[in-house]
């Protein structure tokens, strides 16, 4: 006959996990805590989404804006950030580019412009620009010089100097020059002359200063 204290050490003792186990269990709880509170973190952000406009491919400069560019997306950005309204989508159909649209971003009101790129009494060049002779910290829409060198067959001929500002950044000109094209706006007058030059020196002169409708008149 055994005793109570035999009948004691021979019933089951269940399972009991080792401590590194228990510890383990106890990581796998919070890191499901965290990833369920992250989840209603994100879907309470949802709810402050707001419709705003997005470009769908690379639209260039002085490129007039179409239906097809544009989109609308839900975003969750700050009140200081100049977003246009995703309602505003078909009011800015037929303005204009004032500088580059990456396929991708969203739309400011500082990168569209109601009138064509081009202003009256200019006109658009393209120029040939050895590669590595751009200065540094060129863009859309900044003044430059364009320096014509002086005309070597021609007697007492000086170095012309033509103000503009750029149309659109440089494309290779996939040639065996190694040279890039340079789209460059300019007083119409000026135009031939640019267009004949064949070494055009480019000078960053105002990189701050954004064009104005006087610079063209």
């Amino acid at each position: 006959m055994t005793n109570s204290g035999e009948a004691n050490q021979q019933e089951p003792r269940g399972f009991q996990p080792s401590k590194r186990r228990r510890n383990r269990i106890a990581a796998g709880v919070a890191l499901a805590a965290i990833a369920i509170g992250g989840n209603i973190f994100v879907y309470s952000q949802l709810n402050d989404a707001e419709p705003a406009i997005q470009v769908v491919r690379d639209v260039p400069a002085g490129e007039q804006i179409a239906s097809d560019m544009l989109r609308t997306v839900k975003v969750d950005a700050d009140s200081s950030v100049n977003l246009i309204d995703g309602d505003e989508l078909e009011n800015i159909v037929g303005s204009y580019a004032k500088v580059r649209l990456v396929s991708g971003s969203l739309v400011t009101w500082e990168e569209l412009q109601s009138s064509p790129l081009v202003r009256s009494g200019n006109a658009v060049v393209a120029i040939q620009i050895p590669e590595g002779a751009l200065p540094v910290g060129l863009r859309e829409q900044v003044l430059i010089e364009l320096v014509l060198p002086p005309d070597r067959s021609a007697t007492n001929s000086t170095m012309t100097v033509i103000p503009g500002w750029v149309v659109a950044l440089p494309t290779p000109s996939n040639n065996a020059l190694g040279t890039q094209s340079l789209s460059v706006e300019v007083a119409a007058v000026d135009a031939a002359t640019v267009a004949a030059a064949d070494d055009v020196r480019v000078v960053l002169s105002e990189p701050l200063r954004e064009p104005t409708a006087e610079d063209g008149s």
